[in-house]
């Protein structure tokens, strides 16, 4: 497949560079740095479990228009930028053109049905794990499974696209309901991110303080509320056991992505996150209090960077 990656961050390297295997891969980035450094020394993946680096000779570019047509385009930008690079490689779309996100939150599938008709958008998570080292350099901590499904449910194109990755190192599974996956990943981010980016502090503060410990559950159930009445359904003592579980067992020591912006004075992707169910809720008639005050809050912390800097 000739294959367009929107975002030469951590994430979209390691898919671009795994997928370069068998395809025509291209990396779009609007960091010059990151592409110049990617064209001179290939897009390096260190790989923490074999603890070597492997590097991927691939092209990069800031400026898309020359191209042509894509089969896929893979969305790995913050999701506040979907729109603009959408409409900055409008010329990478044709009528055909698949368009992936695979981007944290919810609600990007409706951004990019701003440029494709729906029968062509899929959706979904990843299970990988991965950070920056510098341009062109990534670490791939953890690797996992895709979950991919459509907007409109179709097997023949996930199929294909599932077994293109696959065929890369990239294990896929289809899902005919992905929106169960979507909003599972998104009960994680929009307690764990949120709150760990207001208390700039580490995951395991949200199990030792009891305050903190509340305010994660009082969003969740909320969450869970507006994730029913949207039409998938959950078992809310469930979803608090489970994240409180990933609080204690899996994420204890971690930095959140989103504390680590607020830390670094960026703005983050609240928005897609905790904005995305008060959106939703709005729609269906749901309060959600403790969601609206999240998102204010971190509106208001982001005013501030601009008094700081």
């Amino acid at each position: 497949m000739k294959i367009a990656v929107l975002g030469a961050g951590a994430m979209g390297s390691v898919y671009g560079a795994y997928l370069s295997k068998g395809n025509e891969v291209y990396m779009i980035d609007v960091s010059s740095k990151v592409v110049d450094a990617i064209n001179q020394k290939g897009l390096t993946i260190y790989e923490r479990k074999q603890d070597k680096d492997v590097v991927f000779p691939l092209p990069a570019v800031t400026d898309a228009k020359k191209l042509g047509i894509m089969d896929l385009i893979i969305v790995f930008v913050k999701n506040l930028y979907t729109i603009s690079a959408m409409e900055q490689n409008r010329s990478l779309i044709g009528e055909n053109t698949l368009v992936l996100t695979l981007q944290n939150g919810a609600g990007n599938d409706r951004d990019l049905a701003r440029f494709v008709k729906k029968q062509n958008i899929l959706l979904g998570t990843t299970e990988h794990n991965c950070a920056n080292l510098e341009p062109g350099r990534i670490s791939h901590n953890i690797s996992g499974i895709t979950n991919l499904g459509m907007v409109q449910y179709n097997h023949a194109i996930l199929q294909q696209v599932a077994e293109t990755f696959a065929n890369a190192g990239l294990p896929t599974k289809i899902y005919e309901n992905i929106q169960e996956i979507i909003w599972s990943k998104l009960f994680i981010n929009l307690s764990l991110n949120s709150v760990t980016a207001i208390l700039q502090c580490k995951v395991g503060y949200l199990h030792e303080n009891k305050d903190a410990g509340q305010l994660v559950r009082e969003i969740l159930s909320e969450a869970v509320d507006v994730a029913i009445a949207d039409g998938t359904y959950f078992n809310k003592d469930e979803v608090i056991q489970k994240i409180e579980k990933h609080i204690q067992d899996d994420f204890y020591e971690v930095i959140t992505s989103m504390s680590q912006d607020v830390l670094n004075k960026r703005i983050t992707e609240i928005d897609h996150i905790n904005g995305a169910v008060v959106q939703a809720a709005r729609e269906y008639g749901i309060q959600t209090p403790y969601n609206e005050f999240i998102v204010h809050l971190l509106h208001a912390i982001e005013g501030k960077y601009a008094k700081t800097i």
